[in-house]
């Protein structure tokens, strides 16, 4: 089938409405449902599209040259557009963790807190940890606690001049002090991330009345570590009486993937 141009300036102006709707729904959130059948017209229009130039019988070959080169151009519009669309909701997600922080800090004016950026995730597989940009001339020392925003991400183990290196929560290196925030029982959780990045409340008296999702906060019995900061939650699948004492799984409430800037608590070694 022979197409005029008019028939094939509409195939483009149709693709690149097509492509541009994609872009602002996938970037309000709004595509999910619509994702596929949406790429599939995406896709027929280009195929059309292309098909259209192959088999049109154009006057002189500059026009049909000069729609394939406007083609080109207009797909390298829409990757640019896709790669910005990218990079604007990494920095979406930088500001709402920057805003959370900020509203930790207003909550909380008697912590210091140093704000620092995630710079590496650490390589080794046996551990669990981050690196961070900010170190010892920040006045970061080993024990001090990192939060985002005040859920507990891990201690710092590790400082360098301008660097520090964090032990996450879920490690299984880690012991920190603990209590169920309603019932005040309190117990130590230790880390577990080989269970599927849980963590395990342990020495929990047999008979503590527990509800799943019960928040599980810092008991302030660690040193250096400030009560009150969020640990996770009451995983309601796993609950163990082992000897005289009660073990609870607790999902940390942490996307550690996910984490592109955190804040250390400056605390001194009596707290």
């Amino acid at each position: 089938m022979t197409l005029t141009v008019r028939q094939v300036a509409m195939l483009v102006a149709l693709f690149v409405a097509t492509s541009t709707t994609l872009i602002l729904l996938d970037h309000q959130q709004r595509l999910d449902t619509v994702k596929a059948p949406a790429n599939r017209l995406a896709g027929a229009v280009e195929s059309a599209l292309a098909q259209a130039l192959d088999r049109t019988a154009w006057p002189g070959r500059g026009s049909q040259s000069e729609l394939e080169a406007q083609l080109e151009a207009l797909r390298a519009e829409r990757d640019r557009l896709l790669a910005e669309n990218a990079r604007l909701k990494e920095l979406e997600q930088e500001v709402i963790q920057l805003r959370e922080q900020l509203g930790f800090k207003q909550q909380n004016p008697d912590l210091t807190l140093v704000p620092a950026n995630v710079i590496a995730y650490d390589p080794d597989a046996l551990q669990q940890a981050i690196v961070i940009d900010r170190g010892a001339n920040a006045g970061i020392q080993v024990g001090m606690p990192v939060v985002s925003p005040d859920f507990l991400v891990g201690l710092v183990t590790e400082v360098e001049a301008d660097r520090a290196r964090v032990t996450l929560l879920i490690d299984s290196s880690m012991q920190i002090g603990a209590l169920l925030q309603e019932s005040r029982a309190e117990g130590i959780v230790y880390g577990q991330w080989q269970r599927g990045g849980l963590l395990e409340l342990r020495h929990l008296d047999p008979n503590t009345p527990v509800r799943e999702g019960e928040l599980v906060v810092t008991s302030g019995r660690t040193a250096r570590v400030p009560a009150g900061l969020v640990i996770g939650t009451v995983y309601g699948g796993e609950r163990e009486v082992e000897a005289s004492e009660l073990r609870l799984a607790v999902r940390p409430l942490v996307d550690y993937k996910a984490l592109r800037s955190v804040s250390v608590i400056l605390t001194s070694e009596d707290q």
